[in-house]
């Protein structure tokens, strides 16, 4: 049986929460909810959809991100801005 990579902050086990990307190029929280060792490859849940949007992704996709990025981004690691901007869960005053 083929084993996942080794991908830093993703554990690639049904459960296990990540970030992925869907066709529309957005970031979402996801679930992968089935593992196919054959194929490679990982059935992933967007939370809050309908399960008629889950999608299957390669894992070794860069699609697939570790879920611990938004907890970075909240922490100040953007980029300085050069004006003001407020987003749901993010301002950023340039002053």
């Amino acid at each position: 049986m083929k084993t996942p990579p080794d991908r830093s902050g993703i554990t690639f086990e049904v459960g296990a929460q990540l970030e992925a990307r869907d066709r529309h190029k957005n970031w979402y929280t996801a679930t992968i909810e089935k593992i196919d060792y054959d194929k490679e490859r990982v059935l992933i849940h967007y939370r809050q959809w309908s399960r008629r949007h889950d999608e299957w992704f390669q894992w070794n996709s860069p699609y697939l991100r570790p879920l611990e990025r938004v907890s970075l981004r909240r922490q100040g690691l953007n980029p300085p801005c050069s004006q003001p901007v407020r987003y749901a869960d993010y301002m950023c005053d340039a002053s």
